[in-house]
């Protein structure tokens, strides 16, 4: 039997045991970062596939598509058993061509069933006459359809007694791959992998390398309690996007706080002692600034909002200044004379530091 459509919201629906498909689209993008950084791009969970990478050229049109059915084992995979996820997959292929986005005269996919144990394709040679294998694991991390022997091939059109294929289905067989993921079998093992990968993607940039990895999996979440709307997938569908410019964004702000700490600790001193502060209150200074960054972005917290505003308003003084320290002296005494907070005088000194270099790297 073959299906014609694809169940869009099942996924959305289960929304329990995804860990490893949702681990698995940070592990391919981190793997993939030095390339994605320069493109623009798009991230999909449960939506045609279980991650669905799509690129953007400069017009805005869909370029490219790469897809990713993930699935965990405890056994190995053998043909007999890749059947119905290469027919899922198939079936995806199919749908993505028929949507209506615009798309690039050169638009291609590629699609992909990958997973964290070995793939053992076995079929019969046939000038042997015997059983043979191609595996994809560690040591063979990748393999296209389109490179596999024609025996193989063969085996693999053919079915079996439960899953057959169509023309249709075979047509799209040119773009699927079986890709190998190093990635342990709970949750535990794949989150302490991604928070490594994460460090060794962005290494000092990012000061808090599992915050990074938490956040992104928030993001991701996000779009995949979303459920497709009318039950049909679409790409053009903002709701199932995590863009790249969001993903620029939020590593934006993790690599900005890792800068304004360093900052911090470089002039701390000097702003301690410009602004009068003693020495047992210069002992919170760097705590009070540090916990401003994450309070900048908090909307219920009025009183550092209320701050970030001020210096926002105030920024073109930034330019009559040569000394950064100087600066703040300023923008706390103006801020002393117009407005008035519930904070005592170490945390407005803080807050007002940390929300000046803040400001400023966004100039």
């Amino acid at each position: 039997m073959t299906k014609s459509k694809i169940d869009s919201n099942s996924g959305v629906q289960a929304n329990v045991g995804f860990d490893f498909q949702r681990n698995t689209c940070i592990y391919v993008f981190l793997d993939n970062y030095s390339n994605l950084r320069n493109l623009e791009y798009f991230i999909m969970v449960e939506h045609y596939d279980d991650v669905v990478f799509g690129f953007l050229n400069s017009n805005g049109e869909l370029s490219e598509v790469t897809t990713y059915q993930a699935k965990k084992s405890s056994t190995f995979w053998t043909t007999n058993k890749v059947y119905e996820i290469i027919q899922k997959i198939s079936n995806s292929g199919i749908e993505m061509l028929k949507d209506n986005i615009k798309k690039s005269a050169d638009y291609k996919q590629s699609q992909h069933f990958i997973t964290n144990n070995t793939i053992a394709l076995d079929y019969k040679c046939s000038i042997e006459n015997k059983t043979k294998k191609i595996y994809v694991n560690e040591t063979n991390e990748s393999i296209s359809y389109s490179s596999l022997n024609v025996d193989c091939k063969n085996s693999i059109k053919k079915g079996n007694s439960e899953i057959k294929f169509n023309i249709e289905q075979i047509d799209h067989f040119e773009n699927l791959n079986f890709t190998y993921i190093d990635l342990g079998r709970n949750t535990k093992s794949q989150l302490e992998l991604l928070r490594g990968k994460f460090e060794t993607v962005f290494g000092k940039s990012i000061i808090d390398h599992t915050a990074a990895r938490d956040t992104l999996i928030f993001h991701l979440k996000e779009i995949e309690s979303k459920y497709n709307q009318g039950d049909i997938p679409k790409f053009s569908d903002k709701n199932k996007r995590l863009e790249s410019a969001k993903i620029d964004e939020i590593l934006n702000v993790l690599t900005t706080k890792n800068l304004a700490l360093d900052f911090c600790r470089n002039k701390a001193e000097k702003i301690c002692d410009e602004l009068s502060i003693n020495v047992l209150d210069a002992m919170s200074f760097e705590l009070y600034f540090e916990n401003s960054l994450d309070d900048f972005k908090d909307l219920k917290q009025g009183e550092h909002q209320k701050i970030i505003r001020f210096i926002e308003n105030k920024k073109t003084i930034f330019s009559s200044f040569t000394n950064d320290i100087l600066c703040i002296k300023e923008l706390y005494k103006l801020f002393l004379s117009e407005q008035n907070s519930t904070l005592n005088p170490t945390q407005i000194k803080a807050s007002i530091a940390a929300g000046y270099f803040l400001i400023l790297m966004q100039k």
